[in-house]
């Protein structure tokens, strides 16, 4: 399985690499430097594609290599996929003998062993690189390859940039790569690379675009320990924030930021759960609430702009302009929105990234724990689960008891209550029966979305305070507005009591 670290790099900063006596100090032997041309093949309806593969010859050296890459995950930058290569003799793939090299993978087998896959198969685009090539080995004994690439992914008239560092394991851990990385961004400017070359290309020919990306289910096992539960558990949350990366840097849509922001939500609630036995760096966690409320401001005018102020229009009288309030609201979601795609494009984000990426992977919590503290990770997941889903219940249900005094602050509370609550359920779930999961989750979710709606509305009074102030004509119109959402606000006990005693009356799962 092929494990290696993309970084992305400004052409103009690649010749500073050569001068990096970082690099210098763990290079092996003498550097080397080869002209690449690869040629990326599929068929005409993109079976690999959708598949997620990609397969390629390059013509480096006067030979051809043929390569098929499959499956496997991204994460922090680090790619982790199935690889299989060998020399051929033609300009096109070898289906057969691809066969022979995948036969242990049932998910490659099944697209290489499509009906006439050989004679569908056709050049889709064409990377051309200039690949300088060193021999690395780090401090700790690892054994790096790092290729330093600078051409083009060109496809007809169109041509996409590449101007990247590819660090490959080859003996060592992974994360290892992370510690070096850091280093590097010290002394040169770059991101973390989250998509392949092949799924560049496929993007210059508008047959990929990068997908919204909700929270996968996460499947933890019942013998796990208190660690392991914790970093499937992060490693989950931080999927979700890194797959919505791309878009949230380079579209202008709302989802992307919402789930980034959900992603950033349940990872900051992880943290919070297990702060007692494993507590995050300091640094990381000031980052994190940094980049939460870039995304939370965005997201924030976003909703006003949207659902809040169309549902104030629906009941607003004639003479109210309320279009213009969601214009006005739209431009100041514009301009979030921006400042939230400069955020996830900036160095801080990039060395978030490979902190936390370094930090998980290589457990640096257990440097600072004694032998009684670091006994306490090995302990049994599930015992650990009943605890702090008992804990959250408790403190939602004392929580709710507020509800009655019909004040936004204690609405708030208790929503924030449910929402950790919810996230401990969502993360122990598959410790439990489904049956009681989802009825619990059910009762919940009901409650939580209603609370939802009341937060919207009382975030939308302060941000509608804020249009008041700078569109002195649109004053009138937010002023309604606002009282229409204090009316919603107060006037609503009657539909959430209802929904809070459904709920209190709902068992969690661990008293099943």
């Amino acid at each position: 399985m092929e494990k290696e670290l993309k970084l992305l790099i400004d052409e103009g900063q690649l010749g500073k690499l050569e001068d990096l006596q970082l690099i210098d100090r763990v290079t092996v032997g003498k550097p080397a430097a080869q002209m690449q041309r690869d040629v990326y093949f599929d068929t005409p309806a993109y079976d690999l594609m959708s598949n997620g593969m990609g397969l390629r010859v390059r013509h480096a050296g006067g030979k051809r290599l043929q390569t098929l890459k499959a499956g496997g995950s991204v994460q922090s930058g680090l790619h982790q996929r199935d690889e299989w290569e060998a020399e051929i003799d033609a300009d096109v793939p070898d289906v057969e003998s691809l066969k022979q090299m995948a036969k242990a993978s049932e998910a490659a087998l099944k697209i290489l062993n499509l009906p006439a896959l050989q004679d569908k198969l056709q050049p889709i685009f064409t990377l051309e690189v200039e690949r300088n090539i060193r021999q690395l080995r780090l401090p700790g004994g690892e054994e790096v390859e790092m290729a330093i690439d600078r051409g083009h992914i060109v496809h007809g008239e169109k041509r996409e940039p590449v101007s990247e560092i590819e660090l490959e394991i080859k003996s060592g851990s992974p994360q290892r790569l992370f510690g070096f990385a850091l280093e590097l961004l010290d002394a040169i400017p770059m991101r973390i690379g989250s998509l392949s070359k092949a799924e560049r290309g496929y993007a210059l020919l508008a047959r990929a675009k990068p997908k919204v990306v909700k929270a996968e289910k996460l499947k933890l096992r019942k013998s796990m320990s208190i660690e392991d539960a914790f970093i499937a558990i992060v490693s989950n949350c931080l999927a979700q924030i890194h797959g919505n990366e791309q878009r949230v840097m380079h579209d202008t849509d709302s989802e992307s930021v919402h789930q980034m922001r959900v992603g950033l939500r349940r990872l900051r609630s992880a943290l919070d759960m297990f702060e007692d036995i494993i507590a995050a760096p300091t640094v990381i966690q000031e980052e994190l609430k940094q980049l939460a409320g870039r995304l939370g401001a965005a997201r924030d005018w976003q909703v006003l702009a949207g659902s809040t102020l169309e549902r104030v229009a629906a009941h607003a009288p004639k003479e109210a302009d309320i279009g213009k309030l969601i214009a006005a609201a739209q431009e100041n979601a514009s301009r979030h929105r921006a400042a939230a795609s400069e955020e996830v494009a900036s160095l801080a984000y990039t060395r978030l990234q490979l902190q936390l990426a370094e930090w998980l992977g290589g457990r640096q919590w257990r440097e600072s724990l004694d032998d009684g503290a670091s006994g306490r990770l090995d302990k049994p997941a599930t015992t650990f689960a009943r605890s702090m889903l008992k804990r959250s219940e408790k403190r939602l249900l004392k929580r709710g008891k507020a509800l009655d005094d019909n004040e936004p602050e204690s609405r708030h509370r208790v929503r924030i209550a449910a929402k950790k609550a919810r996230y401990a359920t969502e993360f122990f779930a598959s410790l439990y029966p489904k049956q009681h999961v989802r009825r619990y989750l059910s009762a919940l979710s009901a409650m939580q979305e209603e609370l939802g709606w009341l937060n919207d509305a009382a975030v939308a009074d302060e941000l509608l305070a804020q249009l008041q102030l700078a569109n002195p004509s649109a004053a009138a119109d937010a002023a309604f507005a606002r009282g229409y959402l204090t009316a919603s606000i107060y006037g609503s006990g009657a539909d959430i009591r209802p929904l809070w005693k459904n709920f209190a009356r709902a068992r969690p799962p661990y008293k099943h």
